[in-house]
């Protein structure tokens, strides 16, 4: 009896022991987990700034918000042009900086900095590359979402970083771009559900990467212009117009217009004026497309018309002959303003024309006075659309 009494007692003692040594484990755990915590906070803060092709899109903005939780502040830069100071010299600790800069519509490129926490706080970066295979059209635009999202994950939780000299070689290869031709570099094709999960400093082809090749944009649209032209008094003209950007710096244009129906006089008689036009300009332009710009231009023209007399103060030897038809030839200038509105565009600018030869009048048998002056100053207005030839 004594016997079992003390196997019993020493039973006992031993899940005592247990027990104490459980709870003193999880005290000992708790701790810990929350320093860990500590040490891997939820991100707090993403910045985005989006140049190239993408720059002011409203639409990736809010997919690229969309993909982070509620708590997550996911703000705008204000950002135009990829500056390798912020970008290497992230400010705020708690805030994850994205560049992301699309060319040819196609073309992504996606830089990715912060700054750690404490006093000896070292920058970490992250770079990617991709090529959009339908542009920037829903399932491109989808896939450079979740591209910067997985990226911005990856780079807070460590998960994957690019060296500081890898991120310094990327910029200046993207600093270079414009000003060399070679032929593209070979890139990741990414789908929409794909996520890039390679924990290189970075990609490889990027390292033999290669300037774009220039780029064309070609726009349609609609204008109408009013010009001074002596005796005739003022031309309003209504047409159409063809344009083909290089790397949005120059500019060529085709343009056609008909003349609207005027009348003026010219005594005894009274003129009654039609016919159109047709011109060939070339331009300037002061930047891209994705913000108000200047525009120079210069060309040639040419006014095919006719003209019809009729006597509306009767004298005896007056007639009128039958219709007459000419063709003015015109030099041409154009100074002017372009806003952007999305793809499209809306213009104004002040031209002058310097016509080439005159046009003269037959009244009572004898030639009438010029009637076309040397200098025919005028304006336009005109709105127009763009878009990529080079559709993918």
């Amino acid at each position: 009896m004594t016997r079992a009494r003390g196997w019993h007692s020493l039973l006992m003692a031993c899940c005592a022991l247990g027990g104490f040594y459980g709870l003193a484990r999880s005290v000992h755990a708790a701790p810990g987990s929350g320093a860990e915590a500590e040490q891997n906070p939820s991100l707090a803060q993403v910045e985005v700034a989006m140049l190239g092709d993408v720059e002011r899109d409203p639409v990736l903005f809010e997919r690229i918000r969309s993909l982070f939780p509620p708590q997550t502040a996911v703000v705008l830069s204000t950002a135009h042009e990829l500056d390798q100071r912020a970008v290497l010299l992230p400010q705020r600790s708690d805030t994850v900086y994205i560049w992301i800069r699309v060319t040819e519509r196609s073309r992504a490129r996606v830089y990715l900095s912060l700054v750690e926490q404490g006093e000896d706080a070292q920058a970490r970066y992250l770079f990617r590359e991709l090529e959009l295979d339908s542009g920037l059209d829903e399932v491109g635009g989808e896939t450079l979402a979740e591209v910067a999202h997985s990226s911005a994950r990856a780079l807070w939780s460590r998960e994957q970083q690019s060296s500081r000299q890898a991120l310094v070689d990327a910029l200046d290869r993207e600093a270079k771009a414009p000003a060399e031709s070679r032929l593209p570099p070979p890139a990741v094709s990414v789908s929409a559900s794909t996520q890039v999960r390679d924990s290189s400093p970075v990609t490889s082809h990027a390292t033999n990467a290669a300037p774009e090749s220039p780029a064309f944009r070609l726009g349609i649209g609609a204008s109408g212009t009013t010009h001074n032209s002596g005796a005739e008094g003022w031309l309003q003209e209504l047409g159409a117009f063809l344009t083909c950007e290089y790397r949005a710096r120059l500019s060529l244009r085709l343009a056609v217009h008909y003349l609207l129906p005027s009348d003026f006089s010219l005594p005894p008689a009274r003129v009654h004026l039609n016919g159109a036009s047709g011109e060939f300009r070339a331009g300037w332009l002061s930047n891209d497309a994705t913000r108000m710009r200047v525009r120079l231009e210069a060309g040639l023209g040419v006014l095919l018309g006719r003209a019809q007399a009729t006597i509306v103060e009767p004298q005896p030897a007056a007639h009128a002959f039958a219709g007459q038809d000419f063709e003015r030839s015109y030099a041409l200038t154009a100074a002017g303003f372009e806003w952007p509105l999305g793809p499209a565009w809306i213009a104004a600018s002040v031209d002058l024309r310097v016509p080439l030869r005159t046009t003269s009048y037959e009244v009572n048998g004898q030639s009438g006075a010029s009637t076309s002056s040397s200098l025919s100053p005028g304006g336009s207005l005109e709105v127009g659309i763009g878009f990529d030839p080079a559709l993918r």
